[in-house]
């Protein structure tokens, strides 16, 4: 019989972190030639290859703050591990990726597969940090000890004693592209993937000059693609536009690592004086190596390290 790892039927939500404008209309990118990263193609060509190395590029982020697999993008993801609830009869659990958005399941038991028990999950024995979330034994999951009128079992669980515990949750920054273009006035969007979107949830809809904040409506129904605001949107914006609660932090930072590809040689200045005349170039020489580290600085607050506790 194979045994096939909780973690394999991920969903794999690694969106860009930018659109292909956003890049060429970036001023960190002024200065770099697009339109020949293949010799003698087509601009769709051009486009195609800024699309490619986007990707590329955003990866590099996810890897250095995440490792291999994982993504600052919004994802559901399964885990599992060996805990022991504390002396209060809590799991306190701190799951790979944070930060953690909502818990969907929740199983313990002293085996694996058959030997865990669902815990029915509720506002009353959840509490979900930042980094780490909170599943207590207030549904008397597990056994107790009873003297009398004096319960000893912890609320249910056995406090120290170790146990297999698998997790569901959702995690990261809501990351989507509109499926559809948007008129000025329109009091809904459409978009790819609304992982990590929930009613009340803040988001910006990026577009160069025509960035704006929105707030999805409290009659989203957590799943749709289409999200219901609060108010109308004040731009238009075509299709393919990047809507997300990213931080624009990693946005700069993926525009570094597209430009570090797409240079060949580093380029001087010349230094004008106040009457207009060049006076000498300057030793300024923004090389690849440059735009590598200048991403890779914006994305050290990022870094996730995990543990268990």
């Amino acid at each position: 019989m194979t045994i096939v790892a909780p973690w394999v039927l991920e969903e794999n939500n690694h969106t860009p972190y930018c659109s292909v404008q956003e890049v060429l209309n970036s001023p960190t990118a002024a200065s770099v030639d697009f339109t020949n990263l293949i010799p003698d193609a087509s601009m769709n060509a051009q486009y195609a290859a800024v699309d490619d190395l986007i990707v590329k590029a955003s990866a590099m982020a996810d890897n250095y703050c995440l490792d291999a697999l994982g993504t600052l993008c919004a994802t559901t993801n399964t885990e599992n591990g060996r805990y022991r609830p504390n002396r209060m009869g809590q799991f306190v659990v701190q799951p790979y990726y944070w930060p953690i958005l909502e818990l969907q399941a929740f199983s313990c038991g002293y085996g694996p597969g058959q030997g865990m028990t669902a815990v029915t999950l509720n506002e009353n024995n959840v509490s979900i940090e930042r980094h780490q979330f909170i599943v207590t034994s207030q549904n008397g999951l597990g056994p107790s000890v009873q003297f009398g009128n004096l319960n000893t079992g912890l609320g249910g669980w056995n406090g120290m004693q170790e146990q297999f515990c698998q997790w569901t949750y959702v995690n990261g920054f809501a990351n989507t592209f509109s499926t559809a273009a948007m008129s000025a006035g329109d009091t809904s969007i459409e978009v790819t993937n609304a992982t990590g979107i929930y009613p009340g949830s803040a988001l910006t809809i990026w577009d160069g000059a025509k960035d704006e904040n929105i707030y999805v409506a409290d009659s989203y129904d957590g799943t749709s693609l289409t999200l219901p605001l609060t108010a109308p949107i004040k731009y238009s914006h075509t299709v393919n536009t990047n809507v997300s609660a990213l931080p624009s932090t990693v946005k700069q930072a993926v525009i570094h690592f597209v430009v570090a590809m797409v240079k060949e040689r580093g380029s001087g200045a010349l230094v004008i004086n106040e009457l207009g005349e060049p006076l000498g170039a300057s030793s300024r020489q923004v090389t690849q190596d440059w735009d590598m580290s200048a991403g890779y600085d914006l994305l050290d607050t990022f870094k996730q390290i995990w543990g268990r506790a």
